[in-house]
């Protein structure tokens, strides 16, 4: 919890007049917030926001707007591990396509979709699979891994030996017929959100002061899934895939949660959403209350995950959150005829890096690069004052799949949080 003499200032916003406020909430000093919506965490005098970032300027000609752009990401991630972006460089109809082609293919019969099931590539219907973070009977959701895969390369055909290559690409991705433009276009989303990521991991070694290419280099041949998710109506979700009402027993307050409270196993996570991220809340560190996360036009919201903060060892934040079951009534735009849905969908690109990655904190500390003073103890991740707290591991122990034979062994999942929100097994 901040102190209660944290100090606040006050600036106008250059394009909306709203104001940002400055606090001490990293371990360098205080910054001024540009963008997002300011929520009171606490009872007390601490305030946190999940801050929106004009990401154009990265790769412009402007060094000190790129400057700025590093140093807003840096503060984000040292401070509640999520911020929006806009101006993230994927083309709308790139976006719009990918949801458009997802919604459709939800809204076909489920003997149609059934077509495509798979636990790892392919549907899951509502009541489909055992998950801790999301209620099984709450969601249904389509997924597929690497669309650009080489196999002939051993690192996919598993030709060298490694037994991971199965795990990750045994299994070829599950295409639908139709929507007739389906394939073409959830893989045309799947190569932009790859190619954002690649910029963001730029962003994050220019804010680390590592070589550029230090992340970009680590998931040239990444093990991300994008998973389309769908939150049925309430009166969808009281029936299993097979037609039997559930039988499960909630609690009221469980009964209100379409995702319970975990940590991502990414290094990064990047949303899009239909409707806007309604219900999603943030519980940074230090924090006694949820906070919502803001509506934010045309932006994609960007978290970090465990690898993250293992990588940065505790530098950055991979934030606990979790979705309450907001809905409202179906309706349509009368100008617009965009038509909002009572049920909530949305796009996840849970990025990995290669499976043999290697994540070690020790690592990163060295190829940090100092410049006389320019690296010192509020960059450093390893230092003497700052010791390496997590054993180094390769990725592959820590993804999505290896909990699916986690699961089969009757070990628990390691993005959930215990009782009193610690953090499982972190």
């Amino acid at each position: 919890m901040l102190s209660q003499n944290a100090s606040t200032t006050t600036s106008k916003q250059n394009n909306n007049k709203s104001f940002a406020f400055s606090l001490i909430t990293s371990e360098r000093h205080a910054r001024s917030w540009r963008g997002g919506a300011l929520i009171v965490c606490v009872s007390m005098s601490s305030l946190v926001s999940v801050p929106t970032i004009d990401f154009s300027a990265f790769e412009g000609s402007d060094t000190e707007a790129h400057k700025r752009v590093v140093r807003e990401i840096a503060d984000a991630c040292e401070s509640v591990g999520f911020f929006q972006v806009v101006n993230h460089g994927i083309d709308d109809e790139v976006v719009s396509d990918a949801l458009r082609v997802s919604r459709e293919f939800f809204e076909l019969p489920l003997e149609q979709k059934m077509k495509v099931n798979n636990l790892k590539k392919g549907y899951i219907p509502v009541g489909g699979c055992s998950n801790a973070v999301r209620p099984t009977h709450l969601h249904e959701k389509f997924s597929c891994g690497p669309v650009d895969v080489n196999r002939e390369d051993p690192y996919y055909s598993g030709s060298n030996g490694d037994n991971r290559a199965a795990l990750y690409f045994g299994e070829e991705n599950r295409w639908p017929a139709a929507p007739k433009e389906f394939e073409s276009k959830y893989a045309s989303y799947y190569r932009e959100c790859t190619e954002f990521v690649s910029k963001l991991h730029r962003a994050f070694a220019y804010a680390l002061k590592l070589p550029t290419e230090f992340f970009v280099e680590k998931s040239k041949k990444q093990v991300s899934n994008l998973v389309a998710l769908r939150y049925p109506k309430n009166n969808e979700s009281d029936e299993t895939s097979d037609g039997r009402n559930n039988t499960h027993t909630t609690s009221s307050t469980s009964k209100n949660i379409l995702v319970h409270p975990h940590t991502d196993p990414t290094d990064v996570t990047v949303l899009r959403f239909e409707n806007g991220p309604k219900g999603l809340q943030v519980l940074p560190d230090g924090c006694e209350e949820w906070i919502d996360v803001p509506n934010v036009k045309n932006s994609l919201l960007v978290n970090l995950g465990d690898a993250a903060q293992f990588w940065t060892n505790d530098k950055w934040k991979s934030t606990r959150h979790r979705v309450n079951n907001v809905s409202g009534d179906e309706s349509t735009d009368s100008k617009s005829k965009t038509i909002t849905h009572r049920d909530r969908m949305s796009l996840v690109f849970f990025h990995a890096p290669e499976y043999d990655a290697v994540v070690d904190a020790g690592e990163l500390a060295m190829a940090q690069q100092c410049d006389d003073d320019d690296i010192n103890e509020s960059v450093k991740v390893v230092s003497e004052k700052r010791k390496q707290k997590y054993v180094p591991f390769q990725y592959s122990e820590r993804t999505h799949f290896a909990q699916l034979e986690r699961n089969s062994k009757g070990l628990p999942d390691r993005q959930t949080l215990r009782e009193g929100n610690e953090r499982g097994l972190l």
